[in-house]
């Protein structure tokens, strides 16, 4: 009876350590009532889990991989996060359960020499020892990971193969713990197999974790690079700015001479006629650059104020402070980046040349909207907005991109035009 209830408060720890850490590496989607009810019926699912298949076999096997389902599609209804990563994460936590409870099982038999079906059938002290280190080990490296947790880019298929990883060792660890029960004579060298899973598989996530810092590090240079590009535009605009500022200085007085003329003969509206124009096409003009908290954002936008700059093409951008807190820096150039270079492309060829770019927080969503002159309708005769150039194959991958950031946020996007003069693409992302 002792022993029943021992495992059944094993059972209940193990399953609450393994929820609590998926449930802290991404955090809950919800702070009302469902974040307690989520948590509480995965929970309460895995131990009833775990104790019905302890209870017809002494050892689960290959059935460790079905908490994996329990695991992701918990963090699918209730967590933060992109989907494959959530599936690599859960099948990560029942690796390092089976890594951790297989390999402190057998060391223990390794050292004293005990046989490794009594220590997971027999209610002993060295039952209870082993259970107790098993537990106190997967609290502490559970934690450890949260406090040094990553998120790694991938393509689909380097993410097949890193979540593939830990489902393979955990049936291959499940299998070399059969074949230790059954033959105890060479439990030594099934451990020795064992390390070697488990170093293989350290080398392997070093591998990708080396490859993401590379890849990060190079759009940290990308990055430095424009911004770079951007001091230098920036200057360049001042510096002609200037120039003719002091163009200007040369002629005002002319300028105010006619003026004061139209004033004097009572021509105001000829006076305010010349003064607009004078405004509108003879003094200079500068384009503020944005200066938010986000360096990134602020390459990704200035460089793009600039080009237009010196496209001569207007363009006014707001947007409210943190409202891209939540969103990876290369989603955010890649949105951005693409959004602002299609309205480049098609502003240059309208007659008013003109783009304005919105960004603002509308509850738990961020709206990313962005409106660039037109002379004709662009949906009327090209609604899907594929690419007119002649190399479709490298052309028209910009849109593809945005949709997929677009889906990657859980967001929508909408594309529409307003009385066929100006053409608007409106974003929602949760970020």
């Amino acid at each position: 009876m002792k022993g029943h209830i021992f495992e059944i408060i094993v059972n209940l720890i193990e399953t609450f350590i393994m929820i609590d850490f998926i449930t802290r590496y991404f955090g809950c989607k919800y702070s009302d009532s469902r974040r307690i009810w989520g948590f509480m019926g995965v929970w309460m699912l895995s131990f009833a889990e775990l104790c019905t298949v302890n209870y017809i076999i002494p050892f689960e096997g290959a059935a460790a991989c079905i908490p994996i389902a329990f695991y992701f599609v918990y963090a699918l209804l209730f967590l933060e996060g992109g989907v494959l990563m959530k599936l690599w994460i859960s099948a990560m936590t029942e690796a390092i359960t089976v890594v951790i409870a297989i390999g402190t099982n057998l060391a223990i038999c390794t050292l004293i020499d005990y046989d490794p079906n009594a220590m997971i059938t027999v209610f002993n002290p060295v039952r209870i020892t082993g259970v107790a280190i098993t537990k106190i080990l997967l609290f502490y490296v559970t934690r450890i990971i949260l406090k040094y947790k990553r998120s790694p880019r991938m393509d689909k298929n380097t993410w097949c193969m890193l979540i593939l990883m830990p489902i393979i060792t955990v049936i291959s660890l499940s299998s070399l713990m059969i074949a230790a029960i059954n033959h105890d004579e060479i439990m030594g060298f099934i451990l020795i197999g064992m390390a070697g899973i488990i170093a293989a598989d350290a080398v392997t996530y070093y591998f990708f974790v080396m490859q993401d810092r590379n890849y990060r590090n190079m759009l940290k240079m990308r990055l430095l690079e424009m911004e770079k590009d951007n001091a230098q535009k920036s200057v360049e605009n001042i510096e002609t700015f200037v120039s003719q500022i002091k163009s200007v200085r040369h002629d005002i007085n002319n300028q105010l001479v006619v003026i004061r003329g139209y004033i004097y003969d009572n021509n105001n509206q000829q006076a305010i006629d010349y003064l607009n124009k004078l405004i509108d096409e003879y003094l200079p003009k500068r384009q503020e650059f944005i200066q938010s908290e986000n360096n990134t954002f602020n390459a990704i936008v200035n460089s793009k104020i600039a080009e237009c700059n010196q496209k001569n093409i207007y363009i006014d951008v707001a947007f409210q402070k943190n409202a891209l807190a939540g969103m990876d820096d290369i989603d955010m150039v890649i949105l951005l980046g693409n959004l602002l270079d299609n309205a480049i492309e098609a502003a240059q060829n309208s007659r008013e040349r003109k783009i304005s770019m919105d960004i603002q927080r509308k509850g738990e969503y961020t709206s990313v909207t962005i409106t660039n002159s037109i002379n004709k309708s662009v949906l009327k005769n090209n609604e899907s907005l594929s690419t007119t150039k002649a190399d479709n194959a490298n052309h028209g991958i910009g849109t593809k991109n945005i949709k997929k950031v677009v889906k990657k946020y859980n967001g929508m996007i909408r594309f529409f035009e307003e009385n066929e003069k100006d053409f608007c693409c409106d974003v929602l992302i949760v970020a």
